[in-house]
């Protein structure tokens, strides 16, 4: 499927829901109309002052004032005029026509979805009373944000070719926290609105509040955006050093998210992983690594004993970062192997960190699916093979039957084949030696 043709399956999608809720709950009244067009215009302004987020995706708090709305007047007219103000914002920002007709799309969606859920639950015009059904509130708040971060995250999978869960989980984690501490003001919005004694000149005021904490939305999240590019500002930095392995952290970081979750890790703990897989290689940007990581050949005692130093290097820059104090351990073992015959450490079966042990799984998987110039990269069914039989010896061997088993492996096929596009292809030299000093192991990750 093309990304316009998704973006035609929105636009049809809301045009159904309009009709079925227009059938349903069609509440065309002139109170219902007032309102809807009074937080349509915060809305709008809102949506205005979006602000970029990585990968493309623009955050606003149009919907505080769209869902306050939902409470006072869930009727047709709130559905005419969140979708005016988000094609008028739109056209304000000059977004192209395809992005622009998504956009409306999926909020005349989210809203409809949001305001049957709110009606079928018990919900009504508040029309002067202030006693707002909270439960069916909430529920309509909740199916909002789903149905508009499912939608977002479905479009932006089509159009990149990943997949849709991978998506949502990476573009909710860590927003939807501050998505619901804005419910306490989206209800205070409606509560002052509906008041008698209030009205709507006390709930414009609450706009510079609101607009307030969109300030500080934005920042947060460009906080959170600025650490990710400097990650991997730094990560291109140490693959600069060694033509072997472009994209190398990038990949493992990917691969360790599909581990994580057949360890049965939660979405936090497997972001987490994923960073610091990101950064599980940072210790060679010292110097002394500069020479050993281009040499062509096989590295002598002298040179292997030095970098198998980058481990304990790695773990000690990281320390310098209060925020990744975590990772310490994860990137200070991500070459101990189960039967102890890993490094720096030694460790032994299960006190090796869990961490550390998904991406000594996501490092290795990628060193057998990159051409080096001493062999061509192992196929998916040949590293499977090889995961098993180094179960027990230098993979944790639970971990390892899960992954190799079909209900996981699947995923970790897919994973390898969209890796494959990252890699860039290096030459073959006939009679070329190893890189790395000789191992009982198949394969050494680097």
């Amino acid at each position: 499927m093309s990304t316009r043709q998704f973006v035609v399956g929105a636009a049809l999608s809301a045009c159904i829901s309009v009709a079925v809720f227009a059938h349903v709950h069609p509440g065309l009244t002139w109170e219902n109309t007032w309102a809807a067009g009074f937080f349509a215009l915060i809305g709008l302004m809102a949506q205005a002052l979006g602000h970029r987020l990585p990968r493309g995706v623009t955050g606003s708090i149009a919907f505080i004032p769209f869902l306050s709305a939902l409470a006072v007047a869930p009727g047709l007219p709130l559905v005419a005029t969140v979708a005016l103000a988000v094609l008028c914002a739109e056209i304000i920002q000059r977004r192209e026509t395809l992005k622009a007709a998504f956009n409306v799309s999926q909020y005349v969606l989210a809203i409809c979805v949001a305001i049957l859920t709110y009606v079928s639950l018990g919900g009504h015009e508040l029309s002067g009373s202030v006693a707002i059904p909270l439960p069916a509130f909430i529920a309509a708040f909740a199916a909002f944000l789903f149905t508009n971060t499912v939608a977002v995250a479905w479009v932006i999978s089509v159009s990149q070719k990943r997949r849709v869960m991978q998506v949502w989980r990476q573009a909710t984690y860590g927003t939807f926290v501050y998505d619901f501490f804005a419910l306490p003001v989206v209800y205070l919005f409606a509560y002052v609105y509906a008041n008698p004694r209030l009205g709507p000149w006390w709930a414009s005021g609450l706009a510079i509040p609101l607009f307030g904490l969109r300030q500080l939305y934005k920042t947060n999240r460009q906080l959170d955006t600025i650490n990710e590019e400097l990650l991997q500002l730094m990560v291109a930095a140490i693959e600069a050093r060694d033509p072997y392995t472009s994209g190398h952290s990038q990949r493992v970081a990917e691969y360790s998210r599909v581990v994580s979750h057949v360890a049965g890790l939660r979405s936090r703990a497997a972001e987490r992983v994923y960073t610091a897989a990101l950064l599980h290689d940072v210790g060679k940007i010292h110097e002394e690594f500069a020479a050993i990581l281009r040499k062509p050949g096989r590295l002598n005692d002298v040179e292997y004993t030095i970098m198998k130093t980058h481990t304990a290097k790695g773990a000690a820059l990281v320390a310098k970062v209060t925020q990744f104090r975590d990772l310490i351990q994860p990137i200070r073992g991500h070459h101990e192997a189960w039967d102890g015959h890993g490094y720096p450490d030694g460790l032994v079966g299960a006190e090796i960190p869990l961490y550390a042990r998904v991406i000594a799984f996501a490092d290795t998987i990628d060193a057998m699916t990159t051409d080096r110039p001493y062999r061509r990269a192992l196929a998916a069914d040949a590293v499977r093979t090889e995961i098993q039989a180094q179960a027990g010896r230098q993979f944790d061997p639970d971990v390892a039957a899960a992954l190799i088993s079909e209900k996981h492996w699947s995923r970790m096929a897919e994973a390898i084949q969209r890796g494959g596009a990252t890699r860039r292809p290096t030459p073959i030299s006939i009679g070329a030696v190893p890189r790395h000093s000789a191992s009982r192991r198949t394969v050494r990750p680097t």
